[in-house]
């Protein structure tokens, strides 16, 4: 055994047995599959365990209280008893070829600490799929990282080992967290895309709230000046990221980010979602860039 994947749970709601039938469906058969349950309200460990109760290499732990991503994360990563370890999210689907793809890689390339791969944003049926491609080779990715993060989270494979020898998962960057982490990964060892989709992707509007993207935006300038300043006082790289937040125009940021939810929902078949996702968000945009992104939106081909 060689692999574990990790999976985080935290009220999944319906969307989790899909997901974890992904992983016990895989084509690599030998793995172990950790499952740690972050006190959730909802019937999410009934449903783990009763997974568990059918396949042995589901382990399961249970929290009491809730601890949040990073340090379920640092636990799960901690617990694991291989050297490579897969994450998964409650509400994406890994294809069928996921793990053995990427534990090739990871083999071929010892140096390698993450290893990524295209994905699909889930449309309303796999037909509404869209492919996501990213840089793929290291020197793409030490170029484009600082900039923006190109892999999808769930969808990494990592090694364990490299992992913790940069500290994992640090709980001060919140959203954020895993963007950090890559971003100190690729100081010390080259990460990598595969250039196929091993991975569909949920694009779910249901948690979405513009306060939190723009929170999310502070994490992340907070993250891109500990890579450019390793060595400074954390005080002082909250401070640089406090003054690029507030030099970013909020309602210009938001826009953009609105607009392209539309285009992507438009995009994956989920037009209904639009003009409830502009209403929700009427204030945040105003009215005028409000009418102008839904006039936009419909004029993408569906």
């Amino acid at each position: 055994m060689k692999v574990t994947v990790l999976l985080a749970v935290y009220n999944a709601g319906a969307p989790l047995a899909t997901a974890i039938r992904s992983i016990l469906n895989q084509d690599l058969r030998d793995f172990e599959f950790l499952i740690i349950d972050d006190a959730s309200t909802d019937r999410s460990a009934d449903l783990i365990r009763d997974f568990a109760r059918r396949d042995s290499r589901i382990q399961v732990h249970l929290h009491e209280r809730n601890q949040g991503l990073a340090a379920t994360l640092n636990e799960g990563l901690a617990r694991a008893n291989t050297p490579l370890v897969a994450r998964m999210d409650q509400d994406d689907e890994s294809l069928p070829s996921r793990l053995a793809r990427q534990m090739t890689e990871m083999s071929a390339r010892p140096d390698l600490a993450l290893c990524g791969s295209y994905v699909y944003h889930m449309g309303r049926t796999p037909a509404r799929d869209r492919l996501v491609a990213m840089p793929t080779g290291d020197e793409a990715i030490r170029e484009c990282l600082p900039q923006y993060n190109m892999f999808y989270h769930p969808a990494v494979m990592l090694n364990r080992e490299k992992v913790l020898a940069v500290g994992g998962y640090d709980g001060r960057f919140r959203n954020a967290e895993d963007y950090d982490l890559w971003l100190r990964l690729s100081a010390e060892y080259p990460l990598a895309n595969i250039s196929e989709p091993l991975f569909r992707y949920r694009f779910s509007t249901g948690g979405m709230t513009l306060g939190r993207k723009w929170e999310q935006l502070y994490y992340v300038f907070l993250a891109q000046a500990r890579h450019r300043r390793p060595t400074a006082p954390f005080c002082e790289l909250e401070s640089e990221a406090s003054r690029l937040h507030a030099q970013t125009d909020r309602r210009e940021f938001l826009k953009g980010v609105v607009r392209g939810t539309c285009r992507e929902l438009r995009c994956l078949g989920y037009s209904g979602q639009i003009a409830r996702l502009l209403w929700m968000y009427r204030r945040d945009l105003g009215w005028v860039a409000t009418r102008s992104i839904l006039a936009e939106s419909l004029r993408v081909p569906g």
